[in-house]
């Protein structure tokens, strides 16, 4: 307790600062990147049953109709895209979530270095 009485202003704020900038790394590692990665599978999910459900309903279709086998086939080449959508978006969070992770350890360093600055003087 008495340390922290005599810690003056500025080392209060370094205290303040540092803790700020564990809980937003923290919260940026962990909560966005997981919360996008949750609602992409979740996606992915819904997509991949409705995947199964073109599929039964192409298999039930008769193939004498020429109407019935072009959209058939649209569905089915609409289905690869979405896919393709789909795992690119999880590419694009992959390369975002290792962005961030060079910015914050950047951000580290810096503050560290900062410090170390600050001490020298």
């Amino acid at each position: 307790m008495r340390r922290c009485l005599k810690m003056s202003y500025n080392e209060f704020m370094n205290k303040v600062r540092y803790w700020d900038n564990l809980t937003a790394k923290w919260l940026m590692r962990h909560f966005y990147f997981t919360f996008f990665q949750f609602v992409l599978v979740g996606i992915f999910i819904i997509w991949f049953i409705n995947l199964f459900r073109v599929i039964d309903t192409s298999v039930q279709i008769p193939k004498a109709g020429l109407l019935e086998q072009i959209l058939t086939t649209q569905s089915v080449n609409l289905s690869v895209i979405v896919l393709l959508m789909i795992l690119n978006s999880f590419w694009l969070l992959f390369i975002f979530n290792g962005l961030q992770r060079l910015r914050n350890l950047l951000k580290d360093i810096s503050y560290h270095l900062s410090r170390i600055r600050t001490q020298n003087k």
